[in-house]
């Protein structure tokens, strides 16, 4: 059991010498483009429930 905790842990540790990590401008871009599409689906999210709303309460009223 140990042995192959072992082994695991150096194939890890191997694995983390060929990832390619993302550069600081590629990190920062991919973080914009998900925080700004994150608070535009929030605002799509919002008007849409505005609308339905408004119909729903048209339809009660009726």
């Amino acid at each position: 059991m140990w042995d192959k905790l072992t082994g695991f842990m150096t194939d890890v540790r191997g694995e983390f010498g060929r990832v390619i990590w993302p550069t600081r401008e590629e990190l920062v871009n991919s973080t914009t483009v998900v925080v700004v599409f994150s608070i535009a689906f929030a605002i799509f999210i919002g008007i849409f429930d505005l609308v339905l709303s408004y119909v729903r309460s048209v339809l009660i009223a009726l």
